[in-house]
């Protein structure tokens, strides 16, 4: 059974985004996954190849692996009017943010100190996470795993490796059982980091 901290961090803070859009203008690239790259070229009526040539490339992240992006020099191109144009299809990465830093409000307050339009700012301090789901989390690191692995063996996007490892992709997406034991791993860490950040008792 779920203890006290599962709970709390399972039933936080709901954040509500102010779509200011502020947060799709911030970096040069988004991460997209492989499944992302099938759900947005699908939204959009292109090929998967056609719209990797157009809108994307593989980039080395600052932690040293290669990965699929959204180019994004000014701004994601998906962004209209401070609004998602491919909301129900956009990236994993986007759907569990900012959830997915698992910080305490206090801490991730600080990252949008600059930023008074961000929804984040009209939360309260404390010690408490947002409402995060877990599982989502879980296949977050599902997605971006495979992805890593498939730009550690290929140079570049080819449509035909790529739909094999989708495949594959799919099928762990499907395995409830190993998301579930990610989900409560994920859990069991972010209650550590935050009893960790909590002033210590006399």
């Amino acid at each position: 059974m779920p203890g006290d901290n599962d709970v709390s961090i399972i039933d936080g803070v709901k954040f509500e985004c102010k779509c200011c859009g502020t947060c799709c203008l911030r970096y040069p690239y988004y991460a997209v996954s492989l499944i992302d790259i099938q759900n947005i070229s699908s939204w959009l009526g292109m090929s998967p190849a056609d719209f990797f040539d157009r809108y994307c490339d593989v980039v080395e992240t600052a932690g040293s692996f290669r990965y699929s992006v959204i180019l994004a020099d000014d701004g994601c191109p998906f962004l209209k009017e401070n609004l998602c144009s491919i909301h129900f299809v956009k990236p994993i990465g986007c759907w569990v943010f900012p959830e997915s830093s698992l910080l305490s409000l206090t801490k991730l307050k600080v990252s949008v100190s600059g930023i008074k339009s961000c929804g984040l700012a009209d939360l309260p301090d404390g010690d408490q996470m947002l409402r995060t789901d877990m599982e989502l989390l879980a296949a977050r690191d599902v997605h971006f795993e495979a992805t890593k692995e498939y730009f550690k063996d290929h140079d570049a996007f080819e449509e035909r490796s790529w739909r094999e490892a989708t495949e594959k992709l799919r099928n762990k997406l499907a395995d409830a059982r190993e998301i579930e034991k990610r989900a409560e791993l994920i859990r069991k860490k972010a209650a550590l980091a935050i009893d960790g950040s909590k002033p210590k008792k006399e």
